[in-house]
């Protein structure tokens, strides 16, 4: 029988975080069929208002938390178009299921942006599952490059664009293009240098995907779908 994630604060987002179509195979769900007839998931319908606050700039992105009646979490959007209007503090459009990560709309009906990229990494994991793995901490090497000028709001936060294999651990849609938004420590910016290195998927803990170098560990923070820069 298949089931999808109990509620949380992700389990409705990432519920079509591939796609429907892409979700049911990943759960191991396929559509269920009476009499010739497909039944839909009622899931699938779903919408609420949520609330957008803590809005702060991540080069071409805009990384905003939305709370709703599902619970809270960390969405990347286009800092222009139509994302401008709704994606600002105090805004509270609906979101609904459309898409990778979903689609915001306005009252009217007519402003629609759509998310391009999550913050919200762990609970990504820990809701919308993993693909299994033969080694106990699976390791890969990543390749990159900086975004040149990128950062986020005091250069909190670095960008870098490139391939992370192991974003297949958490069925990320892209991971031989994603651009990962990392801290701006000492040890990201270390990996920044060396364009490439190894990284780790963690199956437990607040840390999931992490670059390890001389310096220390660089956790990635962020995943998102590249734009035109």
């Amino acid at each position: 029988m298949c089931r999808l994630p109990s509620a949380g604060p992700l389990s409705a987002l990432l519920a079509t975080a591939m796609g429907v179509a892409g979700l049911l195979v990943g759960l191991g769900c396929a559509p269920v069929t009476v009499e010739g007839k497909t039944q839909r998931l009622e899931a699938i319908k779903a919408a609420w208002t949520v609330e957008v606050s803590d809005v702060v700039a991540l080069g071409p992105y805009r990384a905003a938390t939305l709370t709703g009646k599902k619970g809270s979490w960390q969405l990347y959007f286009p800092r222009s178009g139509p994302c401008a209007e709704l994606v600002r503090p105090g805004a509270r459009p609906v979101y609904r299921f459309d898409g990778p990560f979903g689609l915001l709309v306005g009252d009217d009906r007519m402003v629609r942006c759509s998310p391009v990229g999550i913050g919200s990494l762990a609970a990504w994991r820990d809701q919308r599952g993993r693909r299994r793995s033969q080694y106990l901490v699976p390791r890969e090497q990543a390749r990159f490059s900086p975004v040149p000028g990128r950062t986020g709001d005091s250069e909190a936060h670095l960008l870098v664009r490139g391939s992370f294999p192991l974003a297949l651990e958490i069925r990320w849609p892209e991971p031989m293009d994603a651009v990962a938004v990392l801290p701006a420590t000492r040890a990201c910016r270390e990996q920044l240098l060396r364009r490439k290195t190894t990284m780790e998927f963690r199956a437990e803990g607040p840390e999931v995907l992490v670059l390890r170098g001389e310096s220390g560990e660089c956790p990635i923070v962020g995943l998102a779908l590249p734009l035109a820069l």
